[in-house]
């Protein structure tokens, strides 16, 4: 479904208007990420155009990232500000977030669904641009078609990248679930009503993130989780935290439980079948959990590929037999995020490049320009539920997994830094995951209120492989919320004594 009718093919930018049909690069999909290797290319002197079949800009700016957080904030500095007195008193205490207020602001931000500014910025970053679905044909050929049945036949010359995104992966195994309206991650970040009762499917990033908010506007929200806790790719006492905060909102939780059956009830109401046989009865269900790349109908058949991609550590795609298609963010699920599908396209410019000029990068070390790492080893992801859980690297138990003398340092919030944030109540807890035996960083997690922002330090001791006896001379700024790694690191020592 299209949420609040939008419309997803503006007819412009069609693909008769292109000049040439001929280019260098020719990129499928016009989010951040295929955006990155266009403009990265186009820098260089390559010629780009970037094909896009729906929005310019693709979910971040209009249906995930930007709207979702668009939506959360609000809640979150309203309860940042219940914590502080003489901000408190002004608040009475049953005094909701104001919801219009919240959804002009969403709409602000996605540019009221308008793609202009987008495309706009693909042009002067000197890319040639075009909307229709992009299809490959042939080794390097690919056909863009639009609804409206216009089709022009684009020639790589040097590279065919993918960066297709990723589409809901929706339970086939639920009964009736294609009888009934039911949102995606879609309809829930463009929503301007508030559901009475929110019925939300999985409890990973999206479906805690829009338990969240939806529980912030005043709906009664019940989450149904597959897990035995939710956010459960994460540190288990960080989903705890979370379920908890959720919990103190009034929302409601079936943990290790499936949904067998949905149908409609009445005109207003739809109702789930759990697989215990409980019922429960709603007036949205939201359907979060998870998604899949979205690398079915592109022509891959006609190159002899299949729809699950590997790449090799510059992004081309592993069995292609020949460097000229790539694949990169959520079409290759290493690292299925924004930032690290930036990353990607990054390294996958650099090698497109590299390869127009001649070189060599087939043999490229770990952490060189020509190889993704990161997406690997240092995958960085903040949840902005409230707590904020902000994760990078490894978990205790991936890092036991892999063979690594893994070793938990944790330490709750309790220092001035944090106290001036919150007068003395500020709940939050830190986590690192060390390699005891080469005594650097493999993991870290942190949970409480804003703590996104804290997480970029352990970012780059990971990437740095910095020696934890050095990270004594980093000195965090007193009082901050920072003085956590002094906790941290504190810990550590006297664990090692």
């Amino acid at each position: 479904m299209t949420p609040r009718n939008v419309n997803l093919h503006p007819d412009n930018h069609l693909p008769g208007a292109l000049e040439s049909a001929t280019f260098d690069v020719v990129v499928i999909g016009s989010g951040p990420v295929g955006r990155q290797v266009a403009t990265k290319t186009a820098e260089a002197g390559l010629s780009a155009v970037i094909i896009e079949e729906e929005l310019w800009g693709g979910e971040c700016p209009f249906w995930a990232c930007m709207p979702s957080k668009a939506i959360l904030r609000p809640g979150e500095a309203l309860a940042a500000a219940r914590q502080v007195g003489g901000a408190r008193q002004l608040i009475a205490a049953d005094r909701l977030v104001d919801v219009p207020g919240v959804f002009e602001r969403r709409d602000k931000v996605t540019h009221k669904w308008d793609d202009d500014f987008f495309v706009d910025l693909s042009l002067k970053q000197k890319c040639s641009v075009v909307r229709g679905r992009g299809s490959i044909i042939a080794e390097r050929k690919v056909l863009v078609k639009n609804v409206n049945g216009q089709e022009k036949t684009l020639v790589a010359n040097q590279a065919v990248v993918i960066a297709t995104g990723s589409d809901p992966a929706i339970p086939g195994e639920i009964q009736g679930i294609d009888h009934i309206d039911y949102w995606t991650p879609r309809e829930a970040t463009a929503a301007d009503t508030v559901p009475e009762h929110l019925i939300i499917v999985g409890s990973g990033v999206v479906g805690c993130e829009m338990a969240t908010a939806f529980s912030t506007f005043g709906s009664k929200v019940t989450m149904i989780s597959a897990t035995s806790e939710v956010l459960g790719r994460y540190e288990p006492e960080a989903g705890k935290r979370v379920r908890e905060a959720l919990m103190a909102r009034n929302v409601d939780f079936h943990l290790s439980s499936r949904v067998a059956e949905a149908w409609k009830e009445g005109d207003s109401k739809i109702s789930v079948k759990l697989g215990s046989g409980q019922v429960v009865t709603g007036s949205t269900l939201l359907i979060a959990t998870g998604r899949k790349p979205r690398t079915q109908n592109i022509g891959l058949e006609n190159i002899g590929l299949s729809s699950s991609l590997v790449v090799d550590q510059s992004m081309c795609v592993s069995s292609a037999g020949s460097s000229w298609i790539y694949a990169i963010g959520d079409a290759n699920g290493r690292a299925p995020l924004t930032h690290m599908g930036e990353y990607q396209g990054r390294i996958a410019a650099a090698a497109i490049i590299a390869r127009a000029a001649g070189v060599d990068v087939q043999e490229s070390e770990p952490w060189s320009e020509f190889a993704a790492t990161s997406d690997q080893v240092a995958v960085s992801q903040v949840v902005v539920t409230d707590p904020n859980v902000a994760t990078v690297g490894l978990t205790l138990a991936e890092a036991l997994k892999s063979g690594i003398k893994a070793v938990e340092v944790a330490v709750p919030f309790n220092f001035p830094g944090a106290w001036v944030y919150a007068e003395f109540d500020y709940e939050g807890w830190a986590q690192w995951v060390v390699d005891a035996e080469r005594n650097v960083l493999v993991g870290a997690t942190f949970v409480g209120r804003e703590v996104g922002d804290l997480l970029h330090g352990s970012t780059v001791a990971i990437v740095g492989q910095v020696p934890l006896d050095r990270l004594r001379h980093a000195v965090p700024s007193f009082p901050t919320r920072s003085e956590i790694y002094g906790m941290l690191l504190e810990k550590w020592l006297q664990m090692r004594k």
